[in-house]
């Protein structure tokens, strides 16, 4: 494999970048590349500019606010403070767009008196006075916003030009020339997140800035670069530290990129916070509608109030490394954001300059997360555009951002609508090669690999092999992933265009389709860098594969035996309930047998017979043999009764 091959297949990390490629770049956005003319292009203000005249002291008085007013005597001066002209640019000054003498006389030819010093009081010369300056200067305003010079116009275009590609997520840098010893044209575009940049307003900065983050290859001097992730949502919480150290000096630095990089510090959490499938926290819930009172709600209070004691604690724990860290990337609700800042004796300041949010997705916070936004950072992306393609990007952009811009005009009633256009009719060759994408789509649905390989083989060149991948590992077709990965070799590391640029191992439908990307991955390590270009996690080797299906079985077979032991602990407690129920009907049988010998007893002897009397005994000629049936029987319960006290007793 090529030098130029490894640089582009593997990455090159933003704070390692190869010193021939470094000198060659430029920033590639359009405030970088003014148009020829731009510097033609100056403002014609009615105001001329400030001559040494008017400064103060250059030649007797002068008015600060009137272009060339001086004047020989103070009474002049005072004069000229109340004139129409001196209060007309008193309010025009704010604009930037005062008038001298002779631009004043023309404003106001025609117009007869226009300070009412000729009729009329003092005051309501002066009232009629400032009305018509109030007047002059609303009516120039609406002319000024209604009808710009061409000039302004352009220099309005220049401005948004300047800042177009500043406003965007990623600053693109491209080299000013090929780099042959890197296999680099010179259309490939180099792009790094604005996030890692502070917020500059021209283009060089942004330049300057990341040859300044370069590491140094000398590892006595300290070129530690510190960044701190943390997420925060639905109750989890992830967050880490990573330090990346120059390895030294070395001929290989090139080529390996990053250097040294060690997760510092890295920690993950749960809560109970939210309701399964209902979205959104407690708290939230509590401030919209009334408190809730049941047990769910109280334990997710519970919860959030857990979770925010416990990043809070653990903030304080890494205070050092937040402190060394350059950057500190968080993703919280507003709600969230508390558990960082804005309590007392909190480590971090709500208005911290080194705050940033992830200028991309991000899934649910786990630390598998926050190394892949550190990996997506922390790598520049590469793309190829053509000098066309560029320019029409950008003419595309700024037309947005003037559309954005613009004030609203009125617009006239809209005008019928034409008959719309006929659909273009296919070529025979257009539908011969749709018709051959809808086939090759349901073969791929249906998992129909033998129909799929001799049509493959003959139609390869009509389709776009990452696009093919992607509606693959997102049908969830093993067998015709296999064949497409190890026997036609279609290539993992070419983003999708029409899913966001995602790779296809991130289209997958299951965990089975990923294992079938782990397992290529571990057969053929060399074809690809797995993890960098096709985001592949690891490779899955048989051994592994093996050990992981054990576990699970083993994990099955412990569930499975806690159900056993769980169903026989329920079966004994339904005995134990059961027995218990009867004791209680046996007690309750045993009190009414009692009263039943009782009253039997006071019914032969009468009611006045007193003192102890025999169970059994003969009383009147009456005695237990003398008992009814039913009087038996509850006697007979009475002794199986205690019967199972004794063998429960045992027991």
């Amino acid at each position: 494999m090529s030098t130029s091959t490894s640089i582009l297949s593997r990455g090159v990390s933003v704070y390692s970048i190869p010193p021939e490629l470094l000198a060659n770049l430029s920033v590639r956005s359009i405030q970088a590349q003014p148009p020829a003319e731009a510097e033609e292009i100056k403002p014609k203000s009615t105001a001329p500019k400030t001559v040494l005249a008017n400064l103060p002291g250059a030649a007797g008085l002068s008015c600060q606010t009137c272009p060339n007013a001086n004047f020989d005597t103070v009474e002049e001066q005072r004069a000229h403070f109340k004139s129409d002209w001196h209060r007309y640019n008193a309010k025009a000054k704010l604009t930037g767009r005062t008038v001298s003498a002779e631009e004043w006389e023309g404003m106001v030819e025609g117009i007869s008196s226009i300070s009412g010093s000729d009729s009329g009081s003092s005051s309501s010369s002066g009232s009629s006075s400032q009305s018509k300056v109030a007047r002059l200067l609303k009516r120039q305003t609406l002319d000024n916003n209604q009808n710009l010079s061409d000039d302004e116009e352009a220099l309005e275009l220049a401005d948004r030009q300047r800042r177009a590609h500043l406003r965007t997520a990623v600053i693109w840098f491209s080299p000013t020339t090929s780099i042959p010893s890197l296999g680099i044209p010179k259309d490939t575009q180099f792009g790094v997140h604005r996030a890692l940049f502070p917020p500059f307003d021209t283009a060089a900065d942004y330049l300057t800035e990341l040859k300044r983050m370069q590491l140094s290859g000398n590892d006595e001097e300290d070129g530690e670069r510190r960044l701190t992730l943390l997420m925060v949502a639905g109750g989890h919480f992830a967050g880490m530290v990573v330090s990346i150290k120059p390895r030294g000096r070395s001929e290989k630095q090139e080529v390996k990129g990053a250097g040294e990089v060690r997760v510092l510090k890295h920690k993950t959490f749960h809560r109970y916070t939210t309701r399964k499938k209902q979205g959104g926290s407690q708290a939230l819930n509590d401030n919209a509608k009334s408190k809730a009172v049941s047990a769910g709600a109280m334990l997710r209070r519970y919860g959030e109030q857990a979770l925010q004691e416990e990043i809070r604690a653990l903030m304080v724990e890494w205070e050092d490394d937040l402190a060394a860290s350059e950057r500190i990337f968080i993703r919280a609700s507003t709600h969230g954001k508390k558990s960082f800042y804005g309590y007392e004796g909190a480590v971090l300041s709500k208005n911290d300059e080194r705050f940033r949010t992830f200028p991309f997705p991000t899934r649910r916070p786990t630390l598998q997360e926050l190394l892949r936004c550190w990996h997506e950072l922390t790598r520049m992306k590469v793309s190829h555009l053509s000098e066309e393609a560029l320019r029409a990007l950008d003419e595309e952009y700024i037309a947005s951002l003037q559309s954005k811009n613009k004030p609203i005009k009125p617009t006239p009633a809209p005008t019928p609508a034409p008959t719309a256009p006929a659909i273009p009719k296919l070529s025979p060759e257009e539908e011969a090669k749709l018709d051959r994408r809808k086939r090759l789509e349901e073969m791929i649905r249906k998992g129909r690999l033998d129909a799929l390989k001799p049509f493959w083989t003959k139609y390869q060149t009509d389709f776009e092999p990452s696009e093919i991948l992607g509606l693959v590992a997102s049908s969830g077709q093993e067998e015709i992933l296999k064949y497409l990965l190890e026997e036609e070799r279609l290539d993992p590391t070419q983003p999708i265009l029409t899913s966001n640029n995602r790779k296809p191992y991130e289209l997958s439908a299951n965990k089975n389709i990923r294992n079938v990307f782990r397992r290529v991955a571990h057969n053929h390590p060399e074809w690809y860098d797995w993890v960098s270009d096709a985001r592949v996690p690891s490779g899955l080797s048989e051994e592994l594969e093996q050990e992981q299906n054990t576990k699970k079985n083993e994990r099955r077979k412990g569930l499975k035996e806690k159900l056993k032991e769980r169903e026989k602990q329920r079966a004994a407690e339904a005995e134990i309930e059961e027995a218990r129920e009867k004791e209680v009907e046996l007690q309750e049988q045993k009190e009414e047998a009692m009263r039943a010998v009782a009253m039997s007893l006071n019914g032969n002897t009468g009611a006045n017979n007193t003192g102890p009397q025999k169970l059994g005994g003969r009383v009147g000629g009456e005695g237990l043999g003398g008992m009814s049936q039913e009087m038996r029987m509850q006697i007979e319960r009475e002794r199986r009764a205690r019967a199972a006290e004794a063998r429960f007793g045992r027991g």
